[in-house]
């Protein structure tokens, strides 16, 4: 029996083994369990691809696919003229959706993995939360991206109460929406791999829109939804190619495809050999303009090196610039042109796929005119008014400028008609303002109201708006049975309104019945509560507009003053070292961007030659003259005890902060002498602090940078007070230029408000300082209907100003009726 059952084994461990073997020549389909992608040693083609030779492997952080791969054929775009084209790449396999909370891949460095990777998030942190959420922006592609384009990954990991069979991501690329993609990564990154269909890309601009359902898994309240989130990882978030073509340019237009890195910062590195020279500043410094307004991306910095670097990595655009004399050592492939006259362009594509932009000639002259060639199709007729902010690397569509009384429906600011069945509807849009904008006392805009609401909803439900994330008001819904709206006029007001972009926010809080039971397995989000409709309109009146300096904000909304200098804008660096000409460029490029054209800049070998016209200083603080600093209104002794720690005794606390601590501290207390206890009940009862109840603005007090803050903007005027000055510094010429980085990066650029805007390196925050008494300074044509406006919103920020003005006009009033009366009395 033992002998016939050894027999048994022997047979079908032979017939197992042919069958094996058989299996693994055929592999119609591999259920093992997901690994890192190795390269095979021999590499067996599925029937419905070519042959593994002539097939391109996928990127290196590629994950294998979780469901049977699919073929994809890039599409054909037509080529422009005189342009090399990239043969369409075969067919590779990628996954159609890969999703989980398994560990994402690892970023690769290798020029070869980031050669094949557009990252798209313009980001630096992305969190998407509530029930429902989204972004839309535009990227740039060239037509070898386009043909090359296999697929768009995200990477992300959400809150642990977001339930995955209820939960997941909606994007679209131009409008055309990719596959579904369920959010289910509560415990590490996670990632979804969505295919690109063809046709889809096009040549140049394209729009991205990422956004989220989500739901709760077991709450039903108003609360639960803010406990919902979605954070993207800007380093495992891009478009996948099968081609080096991630870097790979041909054309000055290109240079609009360089977009972002992992951490959503766009570098553009300046090769200068003759960066020391400080006659070539000029040249340098309006190179950098000319490039930022091409890229315009939000996170960009610019740095001057005097050698290139060997590493090449995303998101940078590495520009060699000077005589062809001092190229040809550092830059072997060297375009023959160069030696013939100006050139801007560029070569041949790097190893790795990375090209470098060339602005070149035989002689200077060559150069400088090499340069002004880049501002060819971005330069803007002299006098023209612009129409929209350039916000489409962002925010897409570009932000409309509002210079007037003006209606503008939802639809002309990329918001479509959407229905919600969920809690919490929120959506945004953004208006711009001008730099002169003057209503933030007494102003208000009107939000007409185009939704509609359930019979579900309960009363006690609400819609509230928020502007730039402020509340600004707020309608209940009181009604059962549903409603109706119908261009419901929403008083909105404009005091949280800011010059440059701001954020409207509407939001419908929405209670129902069902959600009060909350009953186990109850569907969420299958029926519509709640509809906005894309005819509603945000309409603007007009408004008092008048200049105000120092204004940071104004600075940073639409580079005032400097966009409109009639004299050119005096520089005054302390040194011409790489670090202090990066930290300037970045600036002026900043101001560029956000002024929609370049700003004649001059530099100048000292702050004494000035004068009175508009200026800006950058550099580290102690090089200063300290009657420059103290033009700024700051401490004198901030030169040299800004930094606690290196010996220096900061200086003394001002007496009246001092105090204002103290009356903190004791807020409750018993209050002895003068009229304190008076403003405390006045602060309690009315509002009304001394501030408020003020005849003429308060006197400045002179700043002095903490010991947390690492970089500063300042803002003064010149000492005839005719010329804005501007001053970037910070302690040591390393702090400059990565807190000049910093503080010009979109998520901070909009804090810089006041006259002194302060960056907190460890809170990564900045702190402002307000400005007492600006000064005022006329910007359009004499209307008295503006200056009414002027003097309503003045008056309102003054209150007992107001009043007094009030009293005194009753009083003449009173007055003349008395005299009126004498002599058209009955005695006469």
């Amino acid at each position: 029996m033992t002998g016939c059952n050894i027999i048994r084994a022997s047979l079908a461990a032979l017939i197992w083994g042919v069958a094996a073997a058989a299996m693994a020549q055929s592999s119609p389909f591999d259920m093992s369990p997901e690994r890192p992608a190795q390269a095979p040693s021999a590499p067996v083609s599925p029937p419905v691809l070519p042959p593994a030779a002539s097939r391109q492997p996928p990127p290196a952080a590629a994950q294998p696919p979780a469901q049977p791969p699919f073929a994809i054929q890039p599409a054909p775009v037509p080529q422009p003229p005189q342009r090399p084209v990239v043969p369409p790449a075969p067919p590779v396999t990628v996954p159609a959706r890969q999703e989980g909370a398994g560990p994402a891949p690892a970023q690769s460095s290798s020029p070869a993995a980031d050669s094949r990777r557009r990252y798209i998030l313009p980001y630096e942190k992305l969190s998407l939360s509530g029930e429902m959420d989204r972004r839309q922006w535009g990227i740039y592609l060239t037509p070898e991206q386009v043909n090359a384009a296999v697929a768009l990954n995200i990477g992300y990991q959400n809150a642990i109460v977001v339930a995955p069979e209820s939960s997941n991501f909606q994007v679209s690329l131009n409008n055309v929406p990719l596959d579904a993609a369920r959010i289910e990564a509560p415990d590490s990154e996670g990632n979804v791999s969505l295919k690109i269909p063809p046709g889809v890309l096009q040549v140049g601009a394209n729009v991205v829109t990422l956004g989220v359902l989500q739901r709760h898994r077991t709450d039903c309240t108003i609360q639960s939804t803010y406990d919902l989130w979605t954070d993207v990882n800007p380093a495992n978030t891009y478009i996948s190619f099968n081609a080096d073509v991630a870097g790979a340019f041909a054309n000055i237009d290109d240079i609009q495809a360089t977009g972002p890195d992992g951490k959503a910062t766009t570098l553009i590195e300046i090769v200068a050999p003759g960066l020391g020279n400080p006659a070539f500043a000029d040249s340098l410094l309006r190179l950098s303009q000319a490039l930022a307004l091409r890229t315009q991306m939000p996170n960009q910095t610019i740095r001057f090196v005097t050698a290139p670097s060997a590493e090449r990595r995303a998101g940078t655009l590495t520009v060699l610039v000077g005589t062809a004399r001092e190229l040809a050592g550092m830059a072997g492939s060297l375009p023959p042109e160069a030696s013939a006259g100006a050139f801007a362009g560029f070569a041949t594509a790097a190893p790795g796929g990375l090209s470098p932009l060339f602005v070149s000639g035989p002689t200077p002259q060559a150069v400088q005119a090499a340069i002004e060639t880049l501002f060819s199709s971005i330069s803007r007729a002299p006098g023209a008014q612009r129409t929209t902010f350039s916000t489409r690397s962002w925010h897409s569509p570009d932000v409309p400028l509002i210079l007037s009384d003006r209606r503008i429906a939802l639809s002309e600011l990329g918001l479509e008609s959407s229905e919600f069945g969920g809690r919490r509807f929120r959506n945004e849009f953004y208006i711009g303002m001008p730099a002169d904008f003057y209503a933030s006392a007494y102003g208000e805009a009107s939000l007409l109201l185009d939704a509609a609401y359930s019979s579900q909803v309960l009363p006690g439900s609400h819609i509230d708006i928020y502007v730039n994330d402020q509340i600004a008001s707020t309608v209940p819904i009181s009604n059962n049975g549903g409603g109706i709206f119908r261009h419901l006029p929403i008083n909105v007001t404009m005091r949280h309104l800011k010059p440059g972009p701001n954020k409207i926010t509407i939001e419908a809080v929405l209670m129902t019945a069902q959600d009060q039971a909350c009953a186990p397995g109850a569907p969420a989000g299958t029926t519509p509560r709640f509809a906005l409709f894309d005819t509603t309109e945000i309409h603007i009146p007009d408004y008092a507009r008048i200049g105000r300096k120092p204004d940071l904000a104004a600075m940073a909304g639409a580079g005032q003053p400097y966009r409109a200098a009639e004299s050119p804008v005096a520089l005054s660096l302390d040194r011409f070292d790489t670090d202090t000409m990066s930290a300037a460029a970045t600036l002026i490029s900043r101001l560029a961007s956000v002024a929609g054209h370049p700003i004649n800049v001059e530099t100048v070998a000292s702050p004494l030659v000035i004068g009175d016209r508009d200026a800006l200083f950058v550099g580290t603080i102690s090089q200063f003259p300290q009657a420059l600093i103290s033009q700024f209104n700051l401490v004198p002794s901030s030169q040299v005890s800004w930094k606690v720690g290196t010996g220096v005794q900061p200086p003394a606390q001002n007496s009246e902060t001092l105090f204002n601590d103290w009356r903190q501290r004791v807020d409750g207390g018993v209050w002895e002498g003068q009229v304190s206890s008076f403003e405390d009940w006045m602060k309690r009862n009315f509002d009304l602090s001394s501030e408020t109840l003020r005849f003429l603005p308060a006197a400045e007090q002179p700043y002095a940078p903490s010991a947390n803050v690492s970089f500063m903007l300042a803002q003064g005027l010149s000492p005839s007070g005719d010329g804005v000055w501007t001053l970037a510094a910070a302690p040591t010429s390393a702090e400059l230029l990565d807190g000049m980085s910093a503080i010009t990066r979109e998520n901070r650029w909009g804090d810089v408000t006041g006259r002194v805007a302060a960056y907190d390196t460890a809170a990564e925050k900045v702190e402002t300082v307000e400005v007492e008494r600006p000064y005022f300074y006329v910007t359009g044509p004499f209307s008295f209907s503006n200056w009414r406006l002027i003097a309503a919103n003045w008056l309102s920020s003054n209150v007992l100003s107001y009043s007094l003005a009030f009293i005194g006009f009753v009083s003449l009033l009173g007055f003349a009726t008395f005299v009126m009366l004498r002599l058209m009395g009955r005695h006469r």
